[in-house]
């Protein structure tokens, strides 16, 4: 696999920590543990938190980096292992409803467009 460039990696890091922090998670050492309903109220802010998301640029970024030959297509497989890692695991069947919906079809290398996917998934098609 493509490994994400480190600034790429640190520009998502810092926005996921400002996102925390605005949300109420310290800077400081020895402070990592929070109580069970503590951690639910944190999520449950996050979840409707407006930059918590990301944007149609950041996924479209996000994508560049599994882009090895720089010409739009990634790997199906590699955006089924970016779902699969993304949390909640996602049932197989279900990512495969989800390309068949959204993904044009992987050519013979197994590459596709990923543009025409962010566009379905983002709503912009």
């Amino acid at each position: 696999p493509v490994l994400p460039r480190r600034c790429d990696v640190c520009s998502w890091h810092e926005h996921t920590k400002k996102v925390c922090v605005g949300l109420g998670q310290t800077d400081e050492e020895g402070k990592k543990f929070a109580k069970f309903d503590d951690i639910v109220e944190k999520v449950n802010a996050a979840k409707v938190a407006p930059d918590s998301s990301g944007t149609y640029h950041d996924y479209v970024e996000l994508l560049k980096l599994y882009d090895k030959n720089n010409n739009g297509t990634m790997m199906l497989a590699e955006l089924e292992n970016i779902l699969a890692n993304l949390g909640d695991e996602i049932p197989k069947e279900d990512v495969q409803k989800l390309f068949a919906e959204l993904c044009d079809p992987e050519d013979e290398d197994g590459f596709f467009p990923y543009m025409p996917f962010v566009d379905r998934l983002t709503g912009k098609a």
